[in-house]
């Protein structure tokens, strides 16, 4: 049990840095309109509907 949890949490903490990290290179794009080749603004979307994706993975799971 104890080592699910970890895995959980170990989850949860890298879902919220990919949603973190996609999330900032995105907001310099469009918010400070700062120049980011097209490679990095689209691999920051991916970053963050990866996040996004674990985190309703994991819910589901745990509601189940």
């Amino acid at each position: 049990m104890a080592n699910n949890q970890a895995k959980t949490n170990y989850t949860i903490f890298l879902s919220l840095v990919f949603i973190g990290i996609g999330g900032y290179e995105l907001y310099e794009k469009f918010v400070l309109e700062s120049e980011l080749p097209t490679y990095q603004w689209v691999l920051a979307i991916g970053l963050v509907l990866l996040g996004i994706y674990q985190l309703v993975t994991l819910s589901r799971k745990r509601n189940t």
